[in-house]
């Protein structure tokens, strides 16, 4: 994208090729810009200890005045402040108050705002017409409001979807409102009269899971995308375009996404993008061009509104959110504090941010079958699983489900599971074809310990396209829609982020440690042919092992690592019964 120019005749900032007033082609000034409201220059004078001229502009840590970098700054967001690094080389040089730049700006520019408004619009018709239904997915920032605006032009009356995360600025909520209000929006929402949100607490979640981090995203899987699912389920999953204010500069992640593309995790939802290319400083001089309401955070010094604890805000809204909201900060901070010290991270680790680097360390506690039979064509595994209430009902997706008082039974074309409930646990029977061992057992690996883990997050459900997965009482629960797609076992689930986690292994061979104390692992098999297959196999690899039991139980190095096991195992049954 080409940067911004200044005409320096004008004294205005040049979104095209020359000034639309004077003609003169002007000189770089930034990648992109930002104007500074009144609050945020006297936040930043008492931060900074010196003046900055009115109508001043910013881009990322420089302060650009009359197209020119008035001074540079450093963020030390560990003790809330702004650090001066570079200022103007005369301290007693006067600035003219220009209180007629924006219009002078918009006069400018305003080719360029119509061509992108017009553009804009006949997109937003075009894709419109190929679908039943458009809202616009609203969330309260500068975007979503150019992008109402547009579509309203653009087809008239369009509702807001206003996805209440639980986690938004209080003065999100009243620009909600207003906006709607003041432009004759209708604001869509549940049964209840209440805007579509997760059920959840946030802060309990990150007792559970960890604070979330941008390696680690939960927050936006349970908070933004299951509510959207609820949405789709209550409009029986018709064909809605969702348009959205999604810009590629806003990051590096949104510089990949398209005009016009399928919702990543939503199964069904189109994502409608018209200002995609738009620059933040064509976002701003449109919003004065057509004089719409903006949120108030804006002029506190926000350059991005949206969830407050957000591990992914730069680190000058980090100290933005923590000056102007210092209340709701200190309570995401004893939670950050309180995990730091449960894991051995010291203060700093949270003062710093570094808490937004977090990745989980995901303790496995891996549970493999009780016994194994094997016979020509099916192999048996018998587990004793802890018991949740999810049980029996998570076995729906893969099969037809029959209980019978405690016991219940699940068939599919490749699987057969039998279950008996007993005092606190789960007696589970599953057979499986030899033939499809390796899809079955990936589904059924996942589906256990998925069941295990369950929190009841309900993020599984938005991946969902029958819209057949609903959360009642934190508890999964799998209605009659459900077609048996597989779709919500193939896609990411957030506890597999968890500090600690179930997985259930579907392995044709149980790992027990050496009874006499050596740092061996016993590896049982079925039977013997499978043992002298994968010995073999080890042994090639030059790997030191003993065999026993006619080959049914094989030494192995204590550290040897479990995935390749599972790896050369698996391989050696699709050999074995292709032959």
């Amino acid at each position: 994208m080409s940067r911004v120019r200044w005409c320096f005749n004008c004294n205005v900032p040049i979104l095209g090729g020359t000034c639309g007033i004077c003609g003169d082609e002007g000189r770089d000034c930034a990648k992109d810009l930002k104007p500074m409201f009144d609050k945020e220059r006297k936040l930043l004078e008492k931060l900074l200890a010196t003046s900055i001229p009115p109508f001043s502009f910013r881009y990322r840590n420089r302060i650009i005045v009359g197209g020119k970098t008035y001074l540079t700054f450093r963020i030390d967001a560990q003790n809330e402040r702004l650090i001066f690094l570079r200022g103007p080389s005369d301290e007693k040089q006067e600035y003219d108050l220009d209180k007629n730049m924006m219009e002078r700006a918009i006069k400018a520019n305003q080719d360029v705002l119509k061509e992108k408004e017009t553009i804009a619009i006949e997109f937003i018709r075009k894709v419109h017409e190929k679908s039943s239904q458009s809202v616009i997915l609203f969330g309260g920032g500068k975007d979503s409001a150019v992008t109402a605006i547009l579509a309203k032009m653009a087809i008239g009356d369009v509702p807001l979807l206003f996805i209440d995360t639980t986690l938004e600025f209080p003065e999100t909520y009243k620009f909600v409102e207003k906006f709607s209000r003041i432009h004759g929006f209708e604001l869509l929402k549940s049964e209840d009269e209440k805007f579509y949100g997760a059920k959840h607490d946030f802060f309990q979640l990150c007792k559970r899971l960890g604070p979330p981090s941008i390696y680690c995203r939960w927050c936006c899987h349970i908070f933004k995308e299951q509510p959207v699912r609820h949405f789709l389920n209550d409009w029986d999953n018709v064909d809605v375009n969702f348009l959205t204010g999604i810009r590629k500069l806003e990051s590096r992640r949104r510089g990949n996404y398209f005009p016009v593309e399928s919702g990543k995790r939503v199964t069904g939802q189109t994502l409608v993008q018209p200002i995609i290319d738009w620059k933040d400083i064509e976002v701003w001089l449109y919003i004065f061009w057509k004089r719409i309401e903006i949120n108030e955070l804006y002029e506190m010094g926000h350059a991005r509104v949206g969830c407050w604890p957000c591990p992914c805000t730069p680190p000058f809204m980090d100290l933005m959110r923590r000056l102007t909201h210092h209340y709701l900060w200190t309570k995401f901070e004893k939670i950050l504090l309180e995990y730091a010290r449960e894991n051995y991270r010291s203060e700093d680790w949270v003062k710093k941010s570094l808490w937004r680097l977090r990745r989980p360390k995901r303790r496995k506690s891996i549970i493999d079958p009780i016994m194994i039979k094997d016979d020509d064509e099916e192999i048996l595994f018998t587990y004793k699983l802890p018991f949740r209430d999810s049980f029996p009902e998570r076995f729906k997706v893969i099969g037809d489900l029959e209980v019978n008082n405690r016991s219940f039974a699940v068939k599919s074309d490749s699987i057969e599971i039998k279950g008996k409930v007993q005092e606190g646990c789960i007696e589970l029977k599953v057979k499986c074809n030899k033939a499809s061992y390796t899809n079955s057992k990936r589904q059924i690996e996942k589906l256990l310990s998925r069941t295990l883990d369950c929190i009841g997050c309900g993020a599984c459900t938005s991946s969902c396209p029958q819209g057949a997965l609903r959360v009642i009482d934190k508890v999964v629960v799998v209605s009659e829609k459900c077609n048996k797609c597989g779709m919500c076992l193939k896609a990411p689930c957030v506890i597999e982020d968890s500090e600690e986690l179930f997985v259930v292994k579907m392995d044709p061979f149980i790992v027990s440690p050496c009874e006499k104390g050596l740092k061996m692992n016993h590896i049982l098999f079925p039977n013997e042919k499978l043992g002298k297959s994968v010995a073999k196999k080890l042994r090639s690899r030059q790997v030191n092992i003993e065999l026993h039991d006619s080959g049914r139980v094989l030494c192995l190095d204590v550290n040897f690592p479990r995935r390749l096991l599972e790896r050369i195992v698996t391989s050696e049954i699709k050999l074995l019964n292709s032959n």
